[in-house]
């Protein structure tokens, strides 16, 4: 009687050794796999959100303005132009007070009238590769918010995240 309980409590023992071992294996296995903290859900965090900007906002404007948002976009991505009309539209819609610039990658005087809008202002600053690089930009459109301050307060792919930051007009 002795010997079966010994066994059962063998058992019992190995199985925990073996469950607690799996378990250290699989935590080990997951910190491998978990996305580091500077990813926000599935996207990763712009390097340069909440540090100064990487060039001062009136060398690259040629003006002084409170926030500038700064729209990056490439004159061979399929996605810049439907985006940039969408955000128009809901700066329309919303009457958001904003200044904004386009910054076009590798653009030419005749690429800007695909972005010209008669009912807005904008400006369109033609940019090279080194400008892009500074802004660390991996993929287009990109919106970046430059602050007063010249710290950035927003940098996405998308700019559904800026709407309740831009105050209505």
């Amino acid at each position: 009687m002795n010997s079966i309980l010994l066994l059962q409590l063998t058992l019992i023992l190995c199985s925990l050794l073996l469950t607690i071992g799996m378990i250290i294996y699989l935590k080990h296995q997951m910190e491998l796999i978990i996305l580091p903290i500077q990813y926000a859900g599935q996207k990763l965090m712009h390097p340069l959100l909440e540090k100064p900007s990487p060039i001062q906002m009136s060398e690259l404007l040629h003006t002084k303005s409170k926030q500038e948002l700064l729209i990056f976009t490439d004159t061979a991505c399929p996605h810049c132009i439907p985006s940039l009309e969408q955000f128009l539209e809901m700066k329309k819609q919303r009457n958001l007070n904003v200044s904004f610039s386009i910054l076009l990658k590798n653009g030419q005087k005749e690429d800007q009238e695909l972005y010209r809008d008669s009912q807005t202002n904008m400006r369109i600053i033609p940019v090279d590769e080194q400008m892009i690089d500074k802004f660390q930009i991996e993929e287009f459109p990109y919106y970046i918010m430059v602050e007063e301050d010249e710290t950035i307060s927003y940098a996405a792919p998308f700019p559904d995240g800026l709407y309740s930051r831009i105050p209505a007009k």
